[in-house]
């Protein structure tokens, strides 16, 4: 494991966190800037962000501890039907993503939910065989099809990579997966910590009636937690105590917060493990366009966000825990704490507010929303989208 002074992000933001405990001051921007409210409901906005952000850029779509090898798994999650398939322990174990699609007739070749072992695919319509490799096996009756050439009939391939734990997929065919320099210096923090070794322990996914960049919003400021999160988790966190980075290129950075929690209010090493740092700080990343990773202190929540539609979004939430605790002794204690963070905090809290909002962005109280200088990642987070929709453009 590598020690926490070498990484390139947290020991910087680390050191505000204790300057800011010491003079008892949070960390402001220079001034308020502002969200024009059309950007939650515009169809335009919509149709753009679909296009360029999630039909360009390297999406997560599953944690690795989800697929074994020789098994397949749907994923619906960006609309687009994908199918990942992972080869056998003897055939190398690698995992593909593919158009879940069959090359004859379109019908869909795994209708389940889940992963499930397959040997190989085939389509329920008129038996079409494919490898899980995606090449295409065996044609029933194939005289009665004219000769095409190798490969021309193979499942449609889509980028996909596995790094740190995460199976990333970009749903643009010809596009080309490169995460260690879209990453940037996240590349490194997501290395310390060391999720390839922890396994999926719940997920819940459901459709909400709000833009999906409120709930990045959210996550994005602590300016919120003293009132919205009063009951559940305010008692363990200090008052807007936080300290961000931005990592990446420009229209595709992504942030890494450290939120301070109350033992930090107190004088404190510089920690070296996870563990002591979760103690201090609730480590915090929105890995762009649309994935929130927050570190609790002995587990990890894993969020992925999609626009259905203007006002319509999708939440998947993975609960990702070490694997030497994932054993059915650990199970309850598991579903209780899954249980307060997903429907006490998430659920009624974070996501009821979000919807709230959603209903009056329409009502003409509003033409902009006012975004104060506790609040910076959200003006950092919408320069992005701009910058990314609009790249010949300046960033307002």
């Amino acid at each position: 494991m590598k020690p926490f002074d070498a990484l390139p992000v947290s020991p910087g933001l680390l050191k505000k966190i204790r300057s800011q405990a010491a003079s008892g001051e949070a960390d402001m921007a220079p001034g308020e800037s502002t969200v024009p409210v059309e950007r939650y409901f515009s169809t335009s906005q919509w149709q753009a962000e679909k296009e360029h952000l999630f039909g360009k850029l390297p999406l997560i779509a599953v944690h690795c501890s989800e697929i074994a090898p020789g098994q397949v798994l749907a994923h619906d999650a960006y609309v687009l039907p994908l199918l990942l398939a992972r080869s056998t322990e003897a055939e190398g174990a690698q995992l593909r993503c593919f158009l879940n699609v069959c090359r004859h007739r379109g019908m869909r070749l795994v209708e389940t939910e889940g992963a499930h072992a397959r040997a190989s695919l085939v389509c329920p319509y008129h038996g079409w065989t494919y490898q899980l490799s995606g090449k295409l096996r065996h044609m029933l009756h194939s005289e009665a099809f004219a000769p095409c050439q190798q490969g021309e009939r193979d499942l449609k391939a889509l980028p996909c990579e596995e790094r740190h734990g995460l199976v990333w997929v970009m749903l643009d065919p010809q596009g080309s997966l490169d995460l260690g320099t879209y990453l940037g210096g996240l590349d490194a923090e997501l290395e310390w910590f060391d999720l390839q070794s922890h396994v999926v322990h719940r997920t819940v996914e459901a459709e909400y009636d709000a833009n999906w960049k409120l709930i990045v919003d959210a996550f994005l400021e602590a300016y919120h937690i003293r009132v919205l999160h009063k009951n559940t988790i305010y008692p363990f966190f200090t008052d807007g105590i936080t300290a961000a980075e931005y990592v990446g290129r420009a229209g595709a950075q992504h942030s890494h917060s450290l939120v301070a929690r109350r033992p930090a209010l107190e004088p404190f090493a510089d920690p070296v493990t996870n563990q002591e740092l979760r103690k201090l700080v609730t480590p915090s990343q929105v890995i762009f366009p649309n994935t929130v990773t927050i570190f609790h202190p002995d587990y990890l929540s894993l969020i992925t966000l999609y626009p259905v539609g203007p006002e319509r979004l999708r939440w998947t939430h993975r609960m990702v825990i070490p694997r030497e605790k994932s054993g059915p002794d650990w199970a309850a204690h598991w579903d209780k704490t899954f249980k307060l963070i997903e429907q006490g905090v998430f659920q009624k809290e974070d996501i009821h507010t979000a919807v709230q909002i959603q209903r009056g962005l329409k009502s003409g109280a509003n033409a902009h929303l006012s975004v104060g200088r506790m609040e910076s990642g959200v003006g950092w987070f919408h320069a992005q989208i701009h910058h990314a929709l609009n790249p010949n453009q300046e960033t307002p």
